[in-house]
């Protein structure tokens, strides 16, 4: 019974750091997002944008590379099957 007990308490005891550790945490992550969300409306004000719009700009310019030595080239024709061809298909 001791021991059901004790146990019981170091549970109880666990959860209440745990939520309290949580908490802190999460309060924390929502202050940083909160600052990086103001930081980027005042960059977005200095240079002169409105609110709402977007602007998509390239970070990479380099195309895919493929070795040219990888796979072979396959010519293919589509067909498609009509109503004359169908007998034939078969």
């Amino acid at each position: 019974m001791k021991f059901v007990v004790i146990l019981l308490a170091v549970l109880w005891f666990a959860g209440l750091i745990l939520r309290a550790t949580f908490s802190r945490f999460l309060r924390k992550r929502t202050e940083a997002y909160q600052r990086a969300a103001k930081e980027a409306q005042r960059q977005a004000r200095a240079k002169g944008r409105r609110e709402g719009e977007v602007t998509v700009e390239a970070t990479r310019t380099a195309g895919k590379k493929v070795n040219r030595s990888v796979g072979e080239y396959v010519e293919f024709e589509e067909v498609t099957i009509t109503e004359e061809n169908k007998g034939s298909a078969k």
